[in-house]
């Protein structure tokens, strides 16, 4: 059974990311052999980054169970999927604190995205492409862009439905890993 760990990068009162993660969820769960496994990373709350060591480091000690936790989720997982915001035409500082908590964890992982925003989430897309490439992940190359007035309502409800399907499914089936096949991204 493949795992697919789903990473809520929004820590926003009345945030878009939960309706935006039902339908990452909905997505996965509805295919054969494939489970998902939710984490929010305001619930998760990390400290900021301040590890005496880089994280590329051997020596580096996780020591916040916190981080631990954090650390065994995408250890664990057979690929991940952010649920992006775009603050500011970046990522959110909880994503960008959470990536830079990892390293040796992100090496050769499937990653891809699904962001929203007024401009689509583009451009932290963007930015995580650049991060992600960094830490030596296996980056997708379809990521989810979903923008407030086109495919969302800025609320999170679906304005094109058979849109924001179709993009989140590209995404996904992109880093699907099937029980027992190598890893292909």
């Amino acid at each position: 059974m493949s795992n697919i760990l789903v990473v809520i990068g929004s820590a926003r009162t009345g945030r878009v990311a939960d309706k935006v993660a039902e339908y990452v969820t909905s997505n996965i769960e509805a295919r054969e052999g494939v489970t998902a496994t939710v984490v929010d990373l305001a619930a998760l709350n990390l400290p900021f980054y301040n590890n005496e060591q880089p994280a590329m480091s051997p020596d580096r000690d996780q020591t916040d169970e916190n981080v631990a936790t954090w650390s065994k989720f995408v250890s664990e997982a057979d690929s991940v999927v952010f649920i992006t915001p775009e603050y500011n035409h970046n990522l959110s500082a909880i994503q960008k604190n959470a990536l830079d908590w990892l390293f040796f964890e992100w090496n050769d992982k499937p990653v891809t995205a699904v962001a929203y925003g007024w401009s689509g989430g583009s451009l932290a897309v963007a930015a995580l492409r650049e991060v992600l490439t960094n830490v030596k992940a296996e980056v997708a190359i379809d990521m989810a862009q979903l923008g407030f007035m086109k495919d969302l309502n800025p609320d999170g409800s679906l304005l094109d439905e058979a849109n924001v399907t179709a993009q989140i499914a590209a995404a996904i089936d992109e880093i699907v890993v099937p029980a027992g096949e190598p890893v292909t991204v």
